[in-house]
């Protein structure tokens, strides 16, 4: 008898925790699918926000601005099997900026974000990171203002230099001190546009 009832003791268990787990799926699947349309949602006003700032174009957080502000300045320039080539983005000034995606690998993972570049193709019109995974007090300094905006108006092939050394040098930018890695990230992810920019625009196909 003693083995029987541990043996209805142990199936009891199984099938307790079968249940819970169940029960605790079955609500995380409805949150997820309750929910997925607007993350969706704040995922794509996200991505054209960073657009916009890349291009230097300044926009609230009200999801009817950004959406109105994008489709009134941003093309989606499109290879012929309908992916984002680059984006084609009438500036404040009337001039025309190529925003292209771009990654770098960084300390903790992928680095993800925008490079933009005035008509030249070479001259720095803005960055922006949409994805990353670096130290917080560190690597993760990289989405701080001061960062990015130093970038505007400087030409490529860039090099990183200790923070607070950069001179006037239109091709030097302040690294963040104790993120080696990140920094070096950064300074690829922008190279490696500028080198292959030419030939990415070149195979846009507007829609």
């Amino acid at each position: 008898m003693a083995k029987v009832s541990k043996a209805k003791q142990r199936l009891f268990t199984v099938l307790f925790m079968f249940t819970v787990s169940a029960f605790f799926i079955g609500i995380l699947s409805f949150v997820y699918l309750f929910t997925k349309s607007t993350v969706v949602r704040n995922e794509s006003l996200f991505l054209k926000k960073s657009v916009l700032y890349t291009a230097q174009i300044e926009v609230s957080d009200s999801p009817v601005e950004i959406e109105r502000v994008y489709k009134e300045k941003v093309e989606e320039i499109k290879d012929a099997d309908g992916n984002i080539q680059y984006y084609s983005v009438v500036a404040d000034n009337g001039a025309t900026v190529a925003v292209f995606q771009s990654s770098g690998q960084g300390l903790w993972g992928v680095i993800k974000g925008h490079v933009g570049l005035k008509s030249d193709l070479e001259t720095i019109a803005g960055i922006d990171f949409t994805v990353q995974t670096e130290t917080p007090g560190l690597g993760a300094r990289i989405t701080e203002q001061w960062f990015k905006e130093q970038f505007r108006g400087k030409k490529g092939e860039l090099k990183r230099v200790p923070e607070g050394t950069k001179s006037g040098n239109e091709n030097e930018f302040d690294a963040i001190t104790g993120a080696t890695v990140t920094s070096k990230a950064v300074e690829s992810m922008i190279n490696k546009t500028v080198k292959n920019a030419p030939a990415v625009a070149g195979k846009g196909v507007k829609q």
